[in-house]
């Protein structure tokens, strides 16, 4: 029963992470991408000050690759459509592997690059061949830095509190957004920034991180990965009622590619454990 529960909360996180696309997406009318974020993040750190006053300087480099992330993601947002951006940042999954043998020469096998290439053919039919082609890269990327995110974390968390392991990241995110923030600072506190401020710093970033590290002692790294997998379906489910965002024939087979291979990685990196 801790499993299914614990599923149960997976399923929840994922779904607030797929509820942020459209929110930001409609924020960002009102807002730069590095305003946006700094706010985000320096909020989300204060909720973390009770429980997790100390810094952690491993922490602080996996914030470097949690600020890129964030701000390729946002920045593409505005050139692409949050659909796009929900199932091409799914990418990470994939891509975790390939940056865990780059950073820490951990073994990987064909089947997992061959599985990448199946996610990018994805990509490339969810881009529309060119349309909004800039906004999709910058999102690629944005996946490509949220694995590398990834391959630090569990290089790193195993002798260190996830808790302040989480704070520091947020943190770093935080005051690295504001340095290109404060070169131009850019934000309307309207209604739709307001609220996109509170599910993303509150709900998206701090809730759902603690569920995160709490949960997922109780269920298992494939049961994870492929639930964080749905992130993208959940965008879609979004992005579809508050912005009327549709998908083509080929934009769906390239999303099946997508979920598809992220959950294939997902259960051979099981097999491997």
């Amino acid at each position: 029963m801790k499993r299914f529960y614990s599923d149960l909360g997976l399923v929840a996180v994922a779904l607030i992470w797929g509820l942020t696309f459209p929110v930001i997406k409609i924020a960002l009318d009102s807002s730069s991408a590095f305003s946006f974020n700094t706010v985000r993040f320096l909020l989300a750190s204060l909720f973390f000050l009770p429980i997790a006053r100390k810094l952690s300087v491993d922490g602080l480099k996996i914030g470097l690759m949690v600020f890129l992330g964030y701000t390729f993601q946002t920045v593409g947002m505005e050139y692409t459509t949050a659909t796009n951006a929900g199932f091409i940042t799914t990418l990470y999954v994939v891509f975790t592997p390939l940056i865990s043998l780059l950073l820490y020469e951990e073994r990987i096998d064909g089947i997992d690059t061959v599985l990448a290439f199946t996610a990018l053919s994805g990509a490339y039919l969810i881009s529309g061949y060119g349309e909004a082609a800039f906004g999709d890269f910058l999102i690629l990327l944005c996946a490509i830095f949220f694995a590398a995110e990834i391959a630090m974390i569990s290089h790193y968390s195993k002798s260190l509190n996830p808790t302040e392991l989480a704070f520091s990241q947020v943190l770093a995110t935080g005051f690295l957004s504001a340095i290109p923030a404060s070169l131009r600072w850019q934000m309307e506190l309207n209604s739709d920034v307001v609220i996109a401020i509170a599910i993303t710093a509150f709900f998206a970033t701090f809730l759902a991180k603690m569920l995160q590290n709490h949960l997922q002692r109780h269920t298992t790294s494939f049961d994870a990965a492929i639930i964080f997998s749905l992130e993208g379906v959940f965008a879609y489910m979004f992005s579809a009622l508050m912005l009327a965002e549709t998908l083509t024939p080929k934009q769906y087979v390239g999303a099946a590619l997508i979920v598809a291979s992220a959950m294939l990685v997902s259960a051979r990196a099981l097999n491997k454990q």
